[in-house]
């Protein structure tokens, strides 16, 4: 029984990591707006016209898929 309560307490912490991640990726680009969004994807650069880093990347998939219910392009 003690094996299973850590086990689910472990899963319910890495839930909480997943969750605080994604909330941040979501915050990244929350006022970007469709325009800006394309640009980026297209350029593959951030709104200071930089690479994107890793994060970034994933920050502005989740917002494309947002904004237009689809993956970005290729």
């Amino acid at each position: 029984m003690k094996d299973r309560d850590a086990s689910e307490q472990c899963e319910w912490k890495r839930l909480e990591r997943h969750f605080r991640y994604h909330g941040m990726l979501v915050e990244r680009f929350r006022s970007a707006g469709p325009a800006l969004v394309l640009g980026m994807v297209r350029s593959n650069q951030n709104e200071h016209r930089q690479a994107l880093s890793a994060f970034e990347h994933e920050a502005l998939v989740e917002r494309y898929c947002e904004l237009f219910g689809t993956w970005p392009p290729g």
